[in-house]
């Protein structure tokens, strides 16, 4: 009986746990801002500050005693003005019953101040000394607060938490220059076969160039590693024993593609038992039922099958979330979608099925719409993608309206 997704998925998790943390800086981080996967955060930052520091006004306007223009409701209430401020500026104060202060957003109240009434509730001449304010404000009106975003002393940020813009922003605000995080798993990226060539070369009668290599190694940068493309290996059992070694001692995780099955030229499975051990192979899942996993020289490894469109599905069903789990992710699931068939689909399989998508809007409604022919060779199906379409296995054929589940790729 084949194995069930989440069955391989699990002893594939089972007992990873990150190496350890390495410290890098807010400009390092910043370099990688555009990457993917941020850097995941590996110990909790506490605020040793509050932030905001001091009380600031929200609004350009003026700084009050909310109770000196509680009579604006009913008639106009003048107030002498001592002084103005900005953002970066000590005000002048404090502030005495009947005076105000002219503020910029983001400038210091001065002591004595409980509210801002904005400018457009006032009236002011050119170079006088006293405002004339239109409309009554609470205390607290138009204030931040110190301390209203981050509290001292409070755990901002937890273990675990994804890097991005917003979150390098607040570790700024903190004053954290640097941050602890977990490092990037180095990713050996081994294509076996006596068909392939390189990208740049012609292929010749029988060749293939090898497009699997640059595809996983883009795939494992877009899940945070960091991916090494060494060069095919080909169809025999001491050299792919050998490539295999290398890359296992160059990197934290081994992913080969190609060489799984039970033909006669598939070496992959002989040559992980002689290095390491073999875990389990094949899953019920179409495409990519061949999957070897194991460990070569006590590193993770995973053979995927060598149709293209297989191992990118078998790499977003079993090697991402092995990278993400290194990173320290736990919550490593993609969304997921239920949403109706926008056309028949007369695919069925005895196993279960991972289908290229999209889901485009019709009568203001997402439905599923397959990208065109799913054979496990034709890497176009991957064009527009913007999903896989999961269906169980011996199910079909469906007609449009049925609900499906999709697992969202964006």
């Amino acid at each position: 009986m084949l194995m069930s997704v989440e069955e391989a998925q699990h002893r594939i998790l089972d007992g990873v746990v990150p190496p350890p943390p390495e410290s890098r800086s807010l400009s390092e981080l910043l370099q990688e801002a555009g990457r993917a996967w941020p850097r995941i955060l590996a110990a909790p930052l506490v605020a040793e500050a509050d932030v905001p520091p001091f009380a600031n006004s929200s609004m350009d306007g003026f700084a009050v005693r909310a109770a000196d223009v509680a009579g604006a409701a009913v008639r106009p209430v003048t107030l002498r003005v001592i002084g103005r401020t900005g953002a970066g500026h000590l005000p002048p104060g404090p502030l005495e019953p009947g005076t105000a202060v002219q503020v910029m957003t983001g400038a210091p109240l001065p002591a004595g101040a409980d509210a801002v009434v904005p400018v457009e509730w006032t009236r002011m001449q050119a170079g006088a000394a006293t405002v004339t304010i239109l409309q009554p404000v609470r205390a607290g009106s138009h204030v931040r607060p110190r301390g209203q975003d981050m509290r001292q002393g409070s755990r901002v940020l937890e273990a675990g938490t994804r890097l991005d813009p917003p979150v390098l922003g607040i570790a700024a605000s903190l004053g954290a220059v640097r941050l602890p995080v977990y490092p990037r798993p180095r990713v050996a990226i081994v294509s076996t076969g006596d068909e392939l060539v390189d990208p740049g070369q012609i292929p010749g009668p029988g060749q293939i160039r090898n497009s699997n290599a640059y595809a996983l190694a883009a795939a494992v940068a877009q899940a945070g590693g960091e991916p090494r493309i060494l060069p095919p290996l080909p169809d025999r059992l001491p050299a792919i024993t050998a490539g295999l070694a290398e890359a296992a001692r160059s990197a934290a995780v081994v992913v080969s593609s190609g060489g799984v099955s039970v033909g006669d030229y598939d070496f992959v499975k002989p040559a992980l038992e002689q290095l390491g051990r073999l875990e389990f192979w094949r899953v019920n899942v179409k495409p990519g039922k061949p999957l070897a996993v194991g460990h070569v020289l006590d590193r993770p490894f995973l053979g995927l099958p060598g149709n293209p469109v297989s191992a990118l599905v078998t790499f977003e069903l079993f090697v991402r979330p092995l990278l993400l789990r290194l990173q320290g992710v736990q919550a490593w699931q993609r969304p997921r979608l239920q949403l109706p068939l926008g056309e028949d689909l007369e695919e069925t399989s005895g196993r279960r099925q991972f289908l290229r998508c999209r889901m485009p809007e019709r009568d203001g409604h997402r439905v599923v719409v397959l990208t065109g022919p799913q054979g496990s060779a034709i890497q176009t199906s991957w064009l527009g993608a913007e999903g896989l379409a999961d269906i169980p296995a011996g199910a079909g054929p469906l007609r449009a309206g049925t609900p499906v589940t999709v697992w969202w790729l964006r």
